[in-house]
């Protein structure tokens, strides 16, 4: 019987059936509950033990396999000490979870372990025995670790709790001590503000309730048992102000100012010092109170000024952290005075090195009267004037200075005193008088060069000497020597005062060396000598130069003037030759100026013609050399030519025309028209603005039946040109042309002598009015016609009569 509902009562009958039908029913007394079948579980599995102690031991297991159809209820556990015989059951009531400490063990016996499973249907047997275990502490070195936020140290302000927690480990478990800077930490001794640490285990916290400075330091925590001893650490700092600075003294006492020093505080209140404050108190006057000389130090020094010359002062500083400001260091009293006095006065001074501007003051130290001397100060004096005037700007720290800047020829003299910190001594007495004027030495040599020779002298230049010998060069001795020769002769019988001499009286070909001695008013300096020179005429190949001016070529209008100036040299001196390319020269107009090395063309009121590339030819023995440039004359361009009137109308006619033959050097800008009535003489204003840029032109608005000449000028940069001739007189009308022909006459009327005729005006006049008609007739069987009009007499109308036939 299938597909019963799980817990429900059930009876069942059964009964026979035959073909005749079914027989009587057969039930059950008592009704069936549709369940499975229940029976014990079976036992657990994978019974394990673990952490044993002296006193205790935990297992852990797995359910059963199968739990026998029926839900388990829980498990017990037995025991079983070594030795005996008897299990133990562990637990009063069945455990429901997989896990059971088993508590009450004897130290050091060994013990066995089972368990069962227990269902409604029963307990099922024991699972697998564990093998013996010995109840015994297990061995485990002690550790300890802070909190994970006092890992890098706990900062606090004064006032603040201080907490350290501690988790712990060891077997077995550990002693635990605290220590601050390695002394053990007794709650006893400060049971107001420490709080002993908590005794939970596996964890130690240490609390100290309102924190003061003292107690910033190195907490550390130790546990200890029978395998070691472990230790873990923090730095605890407790922020507060820092402690008053210490040994404040002072330095170098002046009447005016002092230099403060001291040493940081001993305690920095935990907060690194950000700031000093110094005060300063008047102590002469009860009732004066602090003033901040200042409150912004970062160093442990400072010097005081503007302090008043016997005062008796104390001063306080004060250091500053991010906490604020803590109690100050006060000094002892300090009164404002000098511990020296000012140097005594040098000796007089002496000079030397005088020149026009500058001489040289020495003196020697003097007494320097407790303070050791920083620098001089020197005086000068026109000995004619009373006004002592500075010399040196900043103090001189040297014993000796030189004076700049004098006016030459004026006498002066000089003083000086010393400098310490005490101020200035008295001065020197004055030194000796002393003229400011250069020393006077012979001038040093000139620098002579051989400009020239020629067949019978030698052009000698030379240079001023590089050193006057402090005077004014006076004048100067050429001398000369025949190489071969010892002695040298003198050519110049007085000193001269130019820079360059001509030495004559020499033999051409021979060899000399000449030099140059400089004077002054102290005597004749050494000679500057050259290099021996040939006397000899020296041979150049010509050059020619034109002027930058032109080189580039030079465009003139007409009637300007054009030159052309040029640079010959050469030895000898060479022949020069002015030509043109593509013509001749106009010698009635071409000037021709050579004077020394220099050339020049001069061409005045310049015409067109003299366009053209002129060349200049320098010639002598050694050779020939040219050169040239290009000159543009512009001027007006000439007549155009060829003008012809064509195409005439009764408004208008079209003009040609031929460019002039010359366009002046300059392209042809446009073309001017110009018309007159050919009655008159004068002509009427141009017939066109001036921009005709071509050769032909359609002139337009003319009067019909006026009779027009017309001329054409041309314009460039340079103006205007004259007019082309005029054109022949062109009649401002349309053209006439032959009339078409009439219609063919027709017979309008006859007699038997004449013939009355018709026709029709022809459809074309030719431009003109029909003046009349020929009429012309043949006789049958003749080829020639004969005319009927009488004379040069013409028909006026489109009709006539021809009589006498």
């Amino acid at each position: 019987v299938k597909d019963l509902i799980p817990n429900c009562e059930y009876y069942f009958r059964v009964k026979a059936v035959n073909k005749i039908g079914g027989g009587d029913y057969l039930e059950l007394r008592n009704p069936i509950i549709a369940e499975d079948p229940k029976q014990p579980p079976d036992p657990p599995v994978d019974l394990e033990v673990h952490n044993p102690t002296s006193k205790s031991v935990t297992l852990t297991w797995k359910p059963p396999l199968f739990d026998g159809g029926s839900k388990i209820m829980g498990y017990i556990i037995e025991k079983l000490a070594k030795g005996k015989e008897r299990w133990e059951r562990c637990n009063d009531y069945l455990v429901p979870l997989l896990t059971y400490p088993v508590k009450g063990l004897e130290e050091g016996k060994e013990y066995q372990f089972r368990v069962r499973a227990e269902n409604a249907a029963g307990i099922s047997e024991p699972s697998r025995i564990t093998p013996f275990v010995k109840a015994v502490d297990p061995i485990e070195a002690p550790k300890v670790f802070l909190a994970a936020n006092l890992q890098s140290g706990l900062e606090v302000k004064r006032g603040d709790e201080i907490i350290l927690e501690a988790h712990i480990s060891g077997s077995p478990y550990p002693s635990i001590t605290w220590l601050r800077n390695d002394e053990v930490i007794r709650p006893e001794d400060i049971k107001k503000r420490v709080i002993a640490p908590k005794k939970k285990k596996g964890e130690s916290i240490l609390s100290i309730r309102d924190s003061i400075r003292a107690d910033h330091g190195t907490f550390t925590i130790k546990v200890e048992n029978d395998h070691g001893v472990a230790k873990a650490s923090c730095e605890v700092n407790v922020l507060d102000t820092p402690g008053p600075p210490v040994n404040f003294v002072f330095e170098d006492l002046r009447k005016n100012s002092v230099i403060c020093k001291w040493e940081p505080p001993l305690d920095d209140g935990g907060s690194e010092i950000l700031n000093y404050v110094l005060e300063k108190k008047d102590n002469t006057k009860a009732e004066m109170g602090w003033v901040t000389v200042s409150a912004t130090l970062r160093h442990c020094k400072f010097h005081v000024t503007k302090l008043i010359e016997g005062k008796e002062y104390l001063f306080r500083v004060f250091a500053e952290n991010r906490v604020g400001a803590g109690p100050p260091c006060v000094s002892k009293p300090m009164t404002a005075k000098d511990p020296f006095s000012p140097p005594d006065a040098p000796n007089k001074p002496d000079v030397e090195d005088v020149t026009s501007n500058s001489m040289l003051v020495k003196w020697n130290e003097p007494k320097d009267n407790g303070s050791p001397i920083i620098g001089y100060w020197i005086e000068k004096r026109e000995i004619n004037s009373t006004h002592w005037a500075r010399v040196n700007r900043n103090l001189v720290n040297a014993l000796e200075v030189k004076v700049e800047g004098l006016l030459e020829g004026l006498t002066y003299i000089f003083r000086v005193c010393a400098e310490n910190a005490a101020g200035p001594g008295k001065f020197s007495p004055p030194s000796d008088p002393k003229t400011a004027q250069d020393p006077i030495m012979p001038p040093g040599p000139p620098i002579p060069r051989i400009a020239d020779t020629s067949a019978t002298s030698i052009e000698l230049e030379w240079a001023p000497p590089v050193y006057n010998g402090g005077g004014d060069i006076t004048g100067y001795h050429v001398y000369k020597q025949l190489v071969g020769v010892k002695e040298w002769s003198r050519c110049t019988a007085k000193p001269i005062k130019v820079l360059q001499f001509t030495v004559g009286e020499v033999r051409e070909g021979a060899d000399y060396k000449l030099r140059v001695t400089a004077l002054n008013v102290a005597g004749e300096g050494p000679p500057g000598e050259t290099e021996p020179a040939t006397v000899a005429e020296p041979k150049e190949p010509p050059t020619v130069e034109l002027d930058v001016s032109v080189k580039a070529g030079i465009q003139v209008m007409a009637g300007q003037t054009i030159k052309i100036p040029a640079t010959v040299t050469g030895r000898p001196t060479p022949t020069v030759v002015w030509t043109v390319e593509e013509g001749e020269l106009d010698k009635d107009r071409v000037v021709i100026e050579n004077v020394g090395t220099k050339s020049e063309l001069t061409i005045k009121n310049a015409l067109r013609k003299d366009h053209g590339r002129y060349v200049i030819t320098a010639t002598n023995s050694s050779g020939s050399k040219s050169a040239g440039t290009r000159v543009e004359v512009f001027d007006r361009p000439s007549p155009p030519r060829n003008l012809a009137v064509s195409d005439i109308k009764a408004e208008s006619c079209y003009l040609t025309w031929d460019a002039p033959l010359d366009n002046g050097g300059s392209e042809i800008t446009h073309y001017i028209i110009e018309k007159r009535d050919a009655s008159k003489k004068k002509s009427e204003a141009p017939v066109t603005k001036p921009s005709v840029k071509g050769l032909e032109h359609n002139v337009l608005r003319l009067a019909e039946g006026v009779e027009y000449q017309f001329r054409v000028m041309a314009e460039n940069l340079a103006g205007i040109g004259p007019p082309s001739e005029p054109s022949d007189p062109a009649l401002a009308a349309d053209p006439i042309f032959v009339p078409g022909p009439p219609s063919c006459p027709e017979v309008k009327d006859k007699t038997k002598s004449s013939v009355a005729l018709a026709w029709k005006p022809p459809q074309k006049d030719g431009g003109s009015p029909i003046k009349g008609y020929i009429v012309e007739i043949q006789d049958e069987g003749s080829t020639e016609w004969k005319k009927v009009n009488e004379g040069d007499k013409l028909f006026p109308t489109c009709e006539c009569v021809v009589p006498n036939l």
